[in-house]
């Protein structure tokens, strides 16, 4: 083969993951970036971006000391920079000298901790948590818990060995190579179909292969460590075992021998090449170097994976085309062309029925109540006639997936060898693509605002070990969450069919609300019933990361799993109960706000008290 084919070659493989990439791009840049924050691949990047190199952050901790003043930095000369130390000291048998220099960290992260900035970190459980994973001092408390047990260095040694052994295997081996497998799979639809729905993720979970991807996956990883001791034959062998994870997406159930094996007999002849073709993609590193990762965080990485699946994808052809055994079992053919439609027809038959029936099942509504409705999931209407709308809403919804394959612009699941047909449920009664009606949005209000009380006094009475009726109010409930819960429902309620986009608007729209709510409270009674000052990537003390991440969660937890169940089991009240209930909660809520004007609740607990910066505790004592 001539250098100016070869060259033609890699430009159209860049040219096809390109238009890859702008007909997917947020798809495969949110697969990259998860793949980053797993630490599967690229994690160079999420290195780069975070300023540190190792696992308990060694240049953000210089850089720390560097702003200091001689006299601190003469005091820090023998703090741990990282908690890879701390690590090695209990692997050693060294596990106070680990303990004392997790605790020297510790202190000196939280004594140069701003708690007004943005970037504080005194504050909160994510605070918490970075300064426990910076300082070490996770593994120093798991190291004192068993030895509290045993009573013995050694112990500690010999049982974090083999935790940590179990954990790897856990964590890597069962959820960080799959996903690497789960992750080309969605790559390799990208390039095929327009459509590529989030939760093909799961794909190996939906076909019950992922113990048999996970095995194969694990076997590849052992070879190449034990090839690493060769040098030379380590990196040969990382060309050679490169289609591993493609043909495992592909084909699952082959044996991890069948596998590795067929990788090295496709790439016989393409190592070179593939080596050859990366160099050609190195300027995206480069890049990446002088943007701090954040280049390859929003285009270098996927678009790399993109071009890389592109190569596999000839390799296989060609592979494909020269009978190389074992390439039989390359059975997913629909991965890489698209079907016949008359068998599309075929295989999704019942889906066509469906659709007719959706079509001739119509709930007659008024324009400007089927307006609100699509708009806002609000039901303005007969109780009975929204269980019909529900229905058939849940029925549509899950129908439009399918047919989105039936109509080749997704992936047809059902035609994959191991995937399990299922019939078409009628999905209605607890689908979230639904309207609510005002008695149900109300008491949801009350529910929410009610379980956001719950939350806060838990939260200050495991903090201070008091019960303190946390609000404004002097009942059972914070209007802010039953305000934040009804108003993503409404708001957020065309956003629905979009996981992601639901998260994201969720957390915007708490967060205004939330602190919003926050300054008019100080700015009519001048006094704080939260404040966030010390929490890790807080605004003004009024909204911050933890706070809004948790309101993301909760919120997508209400949209597609409370709330259905909530107004499913509400249908089954009779109306005249249902408005009674809300009638009564309504005079009780009503009656404690316009009290609360005058008298806002003041009790101890209640508002924030601005705390003193506490000594840091000195650190144990070796034995």
């Amino acid at each position: 083969m001539d250098k100016n084919h070869i060259l033609m070659q890699r430009k159209e493989l860049k040219e096809r993951g390109h238009r890859v990439m702008r007909s997917h791009y947020f798809l495969l840049v949110f697969l990259c970036l998860a793949m980053m924050l797993f630490g599967t691949e690229f994690k160079q990047v999420i290195n780069g971006i975070s300023g540190y190199t190792s696992f308990g952050g060694g240049y953000f901790v210089n850089y720390l000391i560097e702003q200091q003043s001689s006299p601190v930095k003469e005091n820090m000369t023998d703090v741990l920079l990282s908690s890879d130390d701390v690590v090695g000291d209990i692997l050693s048998g060294h596990m106070w000298d680990g303990i004392l220099k997790s605790d020297q960290l510790e202190q000196h992260l939280q004594e140069t901790a701003n708690d007004s900035s943005f970037l504080s970190r005194s504050e909160g459980e994510l605070a918490k948590l970075v300064n426990t994973l910076w300082s070490g001092r996770l593994f120093t408390r798991l190291a004192q818990t068993i030895y509290s047990v045993t009573k013995s260095d050694r112990a500690v040694s010999v049982i974090f060995t083999i935790g940590g052994f179990l954990w790897f295997a856990l964590v890597y081996l069962l959820l960080k190579n799959v996903y690497s497998a789960a992750m080309r799979r969605m790559f390799l639809e990208a390039r095929m179909y327009s459509k590529v729905s989030y939760m093909d993720i799961l794909h190996f979970a939906a076909v019950r292969k992922w113990l048999k991807a996970a095995g194969t996956l694990a076997f590849k990883y052992i070879l190449e460590i034990l090839w690493s001791f060769t040098v030379v034959g380590g990196i040969i062998k990382y060309y050679s075992y490169f289609a591993v994870p493609y043909i495992v997406a592909e084909n699952p159930d082959m044996t991890p021998a069948e596998t590795v094996t067929l990788s090295r007999k496709m790439m016989d002849g393409h190592k070179m090449e593939l080596f050859e073709f990366q160099l050609t993609l190195i300027g995206w590193q480069i890049l990446s170097i002088f943007t701090f990762g954040f280049s390859d965080m929003f285009y270098g990485a996927p678009y790399r994976m993109a071009c890389y699946t592109e190569f596999y994808v000839r390799v296989r052809e060609q592979a494909v085309e020269a009978g190389i055994p074992g390439t039989e079992l390359l059975d997913d053919r629909y991965l890489f062309e698209k079907a016949d439609k008359i068998l599309l027809l075929e295989t999704y038959f019942d889906v066509v029925d469906e659709v007719t029936l959706l079509l001739e099942e119509r709930v007659e509504l008024g324009l400007w109540q089927k307006r609100i409705s699509d708009w806002f999931g609000l039901w303005i209407g007969s109780l009975e006639l929204k269980k019909q709308h529900d229905d058939l809403e849940g029925r549509r919804y899950v129908i439009q997936d399918l047919k989105r394959s039936m109509d080749g612009l997704a992936y047809p699941q059902r035609l994959n060898p191991r995937w399990r047909t299922k019939e078409i449920h009628r999905l209605g009664h607890f689908s979230f693509m639904r309207s609510y009606s005002l008695w149900t949005l109300f008491l949801l209000f009350i529910v929410f605002s009610m379980i956001g009380w719950s939350w806060e006094l838990a939260l200050h009475f495991m903090q201070t070990g008091e019960v303190a009726n946390r609000g404004v109010l002097h009942g059972p409930w914070l209007p802010i969450y039953g305000s934040g819960g009804v108003v993503v429902l409404l708001i957020c309620s065309r956003f629905r069919s979009n996981p992601v986009a639901e998260f994201f608007t969720s957390i915007l729209l708490c967060g205004t609300l939330e602190y919003f709510s926050a300054w008019y409270l100080e700015m009519k009674f001048h006094e704080r019933w939260w404040s966030y000052d010390g929490y890790f990537l807080n605004l003004h003390g009024r909204i911050c990361a933890e706070g809004l991440l948790v309101f993301g969660v909760g919120c997508c937890v209400v949209v597609y799993l409370i709330a259905p169940i909530f107004d499913f089991l509400l249908s089954k009240v009779k109306p005249k109960i249902l408005i009674g209930i809300c009638i009564v909660l309504a005079a009780l809520f009503a009656g404690d706000l316009v009290y609360s004007q005058v008298h806002p609740n003041m009790t101890p607990g209640a508002v924030e008290v601005k705390k003193e910066k506490e000594e840091p505790a000195a650190a144990p004592q070796q034995n």
